[in-house]
Protein backbone atom coordinates (compact mmCIF):
# COMPACT_ATOMS: atom_id res chain seq x y z
CA UNK A 1 0.00 0.00 0.00
CA UNK A 2 0.94 3.51 -0.29
CA UNK A 3 -1.28 6.85 1.06
CA UNK A 4 -0.52 10.23 1.31
CA UNK A 5 0.57 10.56 5.49
CA UNK A 6 -1.49 12.49 7.61
CA UNK A 7 -1.25 12.33 11.29
CA UNK A 8 -4.69 11.05 11.25
CA UNK A 9 -3.56 7.77 10.27
CA UNK A 10 -1.45 7.00 13.45
CA UNK A 11 -2.60 4.74 15.90
CA UNK A 12 -2.61 5.94 19.65
CA UNK A 13 -0.58 5.38 22.26
CA UNK A 14 2.16 3.70 19.92
CA UNK A 15 5.77 3.13 20.35
CA UNK A 16 7.64 5.25 17.49
CA UNK A 17 10.76 4.07 16.17
CA UNK A 18 12.85 6.58 13.70
CA UNK A 19 16.32 7.06 13.19
CA UNK A 20 18.52 10.59 12.79
CA UNK A 21 20.83 11.31 9.74
CA UNK A 22 22.81 14.13 8.29
CA UNK A 23 19.51 13.85 5.66
CA UNK A 24 17.02 16.28 6.36
CA UNK A 25 14.13 14.43 5.83
CA UNK A 26 14.51 12.57 9.13
CA UNK A 27 12.79 15.68 10.55
CA UNK A 28 9.56 14.75 7.75
CA UNK A 29 7.27 13.16 10.24
CA UNK A 30 8.08 15.48 12.85
CA UNK A 31 7.32 18.18 10.57
CA UNK A 32 3.67 16.89 9.58
CA UNK A 33 2.44 16.40 13.22
CA UNK A 34 0.60 18.91 15.03
CA UNK A 35 -1.67 16.85 17.08
CA UNK A 36 -0.35 13.31 17.13
CA UNK A 37 2.48 11.96 19.36
CA UNK A 38 3.64 8.46 20.40
CA UNK A 39 3.55 7.49 23.85
CA UNK A 40 7.14 5.97 23.70
CA UNK A 41 9.85 7.44 21.52
CA UNK A 42 13.48 5.66 20.77
CA UNK A 43 15.29 7.21 18.44
CA UNK A 44 18.45 5.68 16.30
CA UNK A 45 21.28 7.83 15.52
CA UNK A 46 24.15 6.99 12.92
CA UNK A 47 27.68 7.94 15.04
CA UNK A 48 29.18 9.24 11.88
CA UNK A 49 30.09 12.31 13.89
CA UNK A 50 28.13 14.52 10.74
CA UNK A 51 27.67 17.90 12.48
CA UNK A 52 24.31 18.26 10.59
CA UNK A 53 23.34 14.75 11.87
CA UNK A 54 24.10 15.56 15.86
CA UNK A 55 21.40 18.86 15.07
CA UNK A 56 18.60 16.42 13.83
CA UNK A 57 19.46 13.83 16.30
CA UNK A 58 19.09 17.12 19.12
CA UNK A 59 16.08 18.30 17.26
CA UNK A 60 14.16 14.81 17.68
CA UNK A 61 15.29 14.04 21.36
CA UNK A 62 13.54 17.65 21.61
CA UNK A 63 10.89 17.53 20.15
CA UNK A 64 9.68 14.23 21.22
CA UNK A 65 10.33 14.89 25.23
CA UNK A 66 8.44 17.45 24.78
CA UNK A 67 5.35 15.11 24.43
CA UNK A 68 6.32 11.35 25.36
CA UNK A 69 9.14 9.69 26.82
CA UNK A 70 12.34 9.72 24.17
CA UNK A 71 15.63 7.56 24.45
CA UNK A 72 18.07 7.63 22.39
CA UNK A 73 20.38 4.78 21.13
CA UNK A 74 23.23 4.00 18.57
CA UNK A 75 21.60 2.43 15.10
CA UNK A 76 23.71 -0.37 15.99
CA UNK A 77 21.74 -1.12 18.58
CA UNK A 78 19.45 -3.27 16.47
CA UNK A 79 21.99 -5.74 15.39
CA UNK A 80 25.34 -6.00 17.82
CA UNK A 81 27.61 -8.62 17.30
CA UNK A 82 24.84 -11.28 16.99
CA UNK A 83 21.50 -9.65 17.19
CA UNK A 84 19.77 -6.78 18.74
CA UNK A 85 21.51 -5.20 22.31
CA UNK A 86 19.29 -6.33 25.37
CA UNK A 87 18.33 -2.90 25.91
CA UNK A 88 16.09 -3.21 22.59
CA UNK A 89 14.59 -5.83 23.64
CA UNK A 90 13.61 -4.53 26.66
CA UNK A 91 11.78 -1.86 24.78
CA UNK A 92 9.79 -4.00 22.63
CA UNK A 93 9.00 -5.80 25.48
CA UNK A 94 7.84 -3.19 27.91
CA UNK A 95 5.07 -2.38 24.66
CA UNK A 96 5.21 -5.33 23.08
CA UNK A 97 1.20 -5.59 23.27
CA UNK A 98 1.12 -1.88 22.07
CA UNK A 99 1.15 -0.12 18.31
CA UNK A 100 4.52 0.18 16.82
CA UNK A 101 5.08 2.97 14.19
CA UNK A 102 8.53 3.12 12.35
CA UNK A 103 9.50 6.09 10.51
CA UNK A 104 12.62 4.11 7.62
CA UNK A 105 13.26 7.26 6.10
CA UNK A 106 16.29 7.45 6.52
CA UNK A 107 17.90 4.12 7.97
CA UNK A 108 20.16 1.99 5.89
CA UNK A 109 18.19 -0.86 4.27
CA UNK A 110 20.26 -3.59 5.96
CA UNK A 111 19.15 -1.92 9.23
CA UNK A 112 16.08 -1.60 8.04
CA UNK A 113 15.35 -5.17 7.04
CA UNK A 114 17.08 -6.59 10.42
CA UNK A 115 14.37 -4.27 12.62
CA UNK A 116 11.53 -5.44 10.68
CA UNK A 117 12.75 -9.02 11.57
CA UNK A 118 13.56 -8.22 14.99
CA UNK A 119 9.58 -6.60 15.05
CA UNK A 120 8.28 -9.64 13.26
CA UNK A 121 9.85 -12.81 15.42
CA UNK A 122 8.96 -10.41 18.19
CA UNK A 123 5.08 -11.08 17.21
CA UNK A 124 4.78 -7.20 16.73
CA UNK A 125 3.95 -7.75 12.90
CA UNK A 126 0.31 -6.87 13.14
CA UNK A 127 0.54 -4.34 14.82
CA UNK A 128 3.12 -2.35 13.13
CA UNK A 129 2.62 0.99 11.30
CA UNK A 130 5.53 1.98 8.48
CA UNK A 131 6.17 5.64 7.51
CA UNK A 132 8.34 7.42 5.11
CA UNK A 133 9.90 10.99 4.16
CA UNK A 134 10.52 10.79 0.32
CA UNK A 135 13.98 13.60 -0.17
CA UNK A 136 13.14 16.49 -2.15
CA UNK A 137 15.67 15.59 -4.22
CA UNK A 138 19.18 13.61 -4.28
CA UNK A 139 22.74 15.36 -5.15
CA UNK A 140 23.53 13.05 -8.48
CA UNK A 141 24.20 16.59 -10.85
CA UNK A 142 27.53 15.41 -12.40
CA UNK A 143 27.15 11.97 -11.86
CA UNK A 144 28.28 12.11 -8.37
CA UNK A 145 27.81 9.21 -6.42
CA UNK A 146 25.98 8.83 -3.57
CA UNK A 147 28.72 6.55 -1.88
CA UNK A 148 32.43 5.39 -2.13
CA UNK A 149 33.91 1.72 -2.55
CA UNK A 150 32.39 -1.47 -1.11
CA UNK A 151 33.79 -3.19 1.64
CA UNK A 152 31.78 -6.62 2.17
CA UNK A 153 29.13 -8.28 0.35
CA UNK A 154 27.53 -10.48 2.98
CA UNK A 155 24.60 -12.76 3.79
CA UNK A 156 22.40 -10.42 6.03
CA UNK A 157 21.91 -11.72 9.10
CA UNK A 158 18.51 -13.25 10.47
CA UNK A 159 17.67 -14.79 7.13
CA UNK A 160 18.19 -17.68 5.13
CA UNK A 161 21.72 -17.92 5.44
CA UNK A 162 23.04 -21.20 2.77
CA UNK A 163 23.16 -21.98 -0.33
CA UNK A 164 22.87 -24.98 -2.34
CA UNK A 165 25.32 -25.48 -4.60
CA UNK A 166 23.02 -28.75 -6.09
CA UNK A 167 20.77 -25.91 -7.49
CA UNK A 168 22.07 -22.80 -9.63
CA UNK A 169 21.31 -19.06 -7.94
CA UNK A 170 19.04 -16.51 -8.77
CA UNK A 171 19.68 -12.81 -8.03
CA UNK A 172 17.08 -10.24 -8.03
CA UNK A 173 18.87 -6.79 -7.34
CA UNK A 174 16.71 -3.73 -6.58
CA UNK A 175 18.60 -0.37 -8.28
CA UNK A 176 19.12 2.95 -7.37
CA UNK A 177 21.32 5.28 -7.60
CA UNK A 178 24.48 3.55 -6.67
CA UNK A 179 25.61 2.07 -10.13
CA UNK A 180 28.83 0.46 -9.26
CA UNK A 181 27.65 -0.48 -6.03
CA UNK A 182 25.01 -2.93 -7.93
CA UNK A 183 27.62 -3.75 -10.44
CA UNK A 184 30.05 -5.04 -8.05
CA UNK A 185 27.55 -7.29 -6.02
CA UNK A 186 26.70 -8.61 -9.24
CA UNK A 187 30.06 -8.80 -10.54
CA UNK A 188 31.43 -11.01 -7.14
CA UNK A 189 27.78 -13.09 -7.17
CA UNK A 190 27.78 -13.95 -10.50
CA UNK A 191 24.46 -15.49 -10.68
CA UNK A 192 23.19 -18.10 -13.57
CA UNK A 193 20.03 -15.99 -13.83
CA UNK A 194 19.55 -12.15 -12.85
CA UNK A 195 16.71 -10.73 -12.42
CA UNK A 196 17.48 -6.31 -12.32
CA UNK A 197 14.52 -4.22 -11.00
CA UNK A 198 14.43 -0.80 -11.60
CA UNK A 199 12.03 1.80 -9.71
CA UNK A 200 8.68 2.80 -11.52
CA UNK A 201 7.12 4.87 -11.07
CA UNK A 202 10.08 6.74 -9.36
CA UNK A 203 9.39 9.32 -6.70
CA UNK A 204 9.29 12.14 -9.10
CA UNK A 205 8.29 12.03 -12.97
CA UNK A 206 10.98 14.27 -13.76
CA UNK A 207 12.81 11.29 -12.12
CA UNK A 208 12.17 8.76 -15.23
CA UNK A 209 15.50 7.69 -16.67
CA UNK A 210 17.74 8.48 -13.80
CA UNK A 211 17.65 4.81 -12.27
CA UNK A 212 18.66 3.47 -15.97
CA UNK A 213 21.43 6.33 -16.61
CA UNK A 214 23.12 5.63 -13.44
CA UNK A 215 22.85 1.79 -13.73
CA UNK A 216 23.87 1.72 -17.60
CA UNK A 217 26.76 -0.48 -17.04
CA UNK A 218 25.07 -3.50 -15.47
CA UNK A 219 22.28 -3.12 -17.34
CA UNK A 220 24.48 -3.11 -20.46
CA UNK A 221 25.92 -6.59 -19.39
CA UNK A 222 22.47 -8.13 -19.38
CA UNK A 223 19.55 -8.89 -21.88
CA UNK A 224 16.27 -6.64 -21.69
CA UNK A 225 14.23 -9.16 -20.62
CA UNK A 226 16.01 -9.13 -17.64
CA UNK A 227 14.45 -5.83 -16.61
CA UNK A 228 11.39 -5.29 -14.44
CA UNK A 229 9.96 -2.59 -12.65
CA UNK A 230 8.02 -2.53 -9.86
CA UNK A 231 6.63 1.44 -8.10
CA UNK A 232 9.15 2.88 -6.20
CA UNK A 233 6.93 4.17 -2.93
CA UNK A 234 4.33 0.78 -3.31
CA UNK A 235 5.66 -2.29 -1.10
CA UNK A 236 3.03 -4.41 -2.37
CA UNK A 237 4.41 -3.65 -5.97
CA UNK A 238 7.70 -5.38 -5.23
CA UNK A 239 5.92 -8.27 -3.44
CA UNK A 240 3.58 -8.90 -5.97
CA UNK A 241 6.83 -8.41 -8.36
CA UNK A 242 9.12 -11.07 -6.70
CA UNK A 243 5.97 -13.32 -6.93
CA UNK A 244 6.62 -13.49 -10.49
CA UNK A 245 9.91 -13.58 -10.63
CA UNK A 246 10.79 -16.56 -7.84
CA UNK A 247 7.53 -17.76 -7.43
CA UNK A 248 4.88 -17.79 -4.74
CA UNK A 249 5.55 -18.27 -1.57
CA UNK A 250 4.13 -21.63 -0.75
CA UNK A 251 6.68 -23.18 -4.09
CA UNK A 252 10.29 -24.48 -3.73
CA UNK A 253 12.22 -23.00 -6.98
CA UNK A 254 14.78 -25.21 -9.13
CA UNK A 255 16.95 -21.60 -8.08
CA UNK A 256 18.95 -20.59 -4.85
CA UNK A 257 17.19 -17.17 -5.09
CA UNK A 258 18.52 -14.22 -3.27
CA UNK A 259 17.56 -10.65 -3.24
CA UNK A 260 19.76 -7.54 -3.10
CA UNK A 261 18.13 -4.41 -1.90
CA UNK A 262 19.51 -1.82 -3.47
CA UNK A 263 16.89 0.37 -4.29
CA UNK A 264 14.01 2.28 -2.54
CA UNK A 265 13.50 1.64 1.14
CA UNK A 266 9.86 0.87 0.16
CA UNK A 267 11.12 -1.67 -1.87
CA UNK A 268 13.56 -2.89 0.45
CA UNK A 269 10.01 -3.17 2.67
CA UNK A 270 7.97 -5.22 -0.24
CA UNK A 271 10.75 -7.61 -0.20
CA UNK A 272 11.11 -8.37 3.35
CA UNK A 273 7.34 -8.61 2.86
CA UNK A 274 7.74 -11.55 0.47
CA UNK A 275 10.68 -13.37 2.35
CA UNK A 276 8.74 -13.40 5.17
CA UNK A 277 5.99 -15.57 3.79
CA UNK A 278 8.53 -17.94 2.22
CA UNK A 279 8.69 -21.82 3.14
CA UNK A 280 11.84 -21.71 0.29
CA UNK A 281 13.28 -18.26 1.06
CA UNK A 282 15.39 -16.47 -0.41
CA UNK A 283 19.00 -15.59 1.35
CA UNK A 284 19.25 -11.71 1.21
CA UNK A 285 22.78 -9.95 0.04
CA UNK A 286 23.78 -6.73 1.85
CA UNK A 287 26.35 -4.91 -0.36
CA UNK A 288 28.20 -2.37 2.48
CA UNK A 289 29.74 0.84 1.38
CA UNK A 290 32.88 1.98 2.47
CA UNK A 291 31.65 5.59 2.48
CA UNK A 292 28.26 7.93 1.78
CA UNK A 293 29.01 10.91 0.07
CA UNK A 294 27.44 12.77 2.84
CA UNK A 295 28.24 16.18 1.16
CA UNK A 296 26.28 15.33 -1.75
CA UNK A 297 23.50 12.65 -1.05
CA UNK A 298 20.27 14.34 -0.52
CA UNK A 299 18.49 17.69 0.26
CA UNK A 300 15.21 18.54 1.34
CA UNK A 301 12.15 16.77 2.26
CA UNK A 302 9.69 15.73 -0.56
CA UNK A 303 6.21 13.60 0.18
CA UNK A 304 5.52 11.87 3.25
CA UNK A 305 3.90 8.44 2.88
CA UNK A 306 1.87 5.56 5.39
CA UNK A 307 3.57 2.25 3.52
CA UNK A 308 1.97 -0.17 6.30
CA UNK A 309 -0.61 -0.24 8.14
CA UNK A 310 -2.03 -3.59 9.83
CA UNK A 311 -4.75 -5.31 7.41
Amino acid sequence: MKQAFHESLLPADATLISGSSHEERCLGIIGACRDWAPRRSLVLGYEDHDRRGEKHHAVMLSAFGRNCSAEELPVTCIEGRVGPTDRFFEILSERRDRPMVVDMSVFSKGHLLRLLRCIDDWGMWGQLWVVYSEPEDYEIAGRLPLSFGLSAVTLLPGFNPSTNPSRPLHAAIFLGYEGDRAFSTYDILQPQKTTLVVPHPPFQESWVGRTEELNRKLLAALDQRSVKQADAIDPSSSETLLKQIFGETQSYSEFVRTVCPLGTKPQALGAYMYVRECIDPPSVIYSKVLRHNHDFYSRGIGQRWLVKRPE
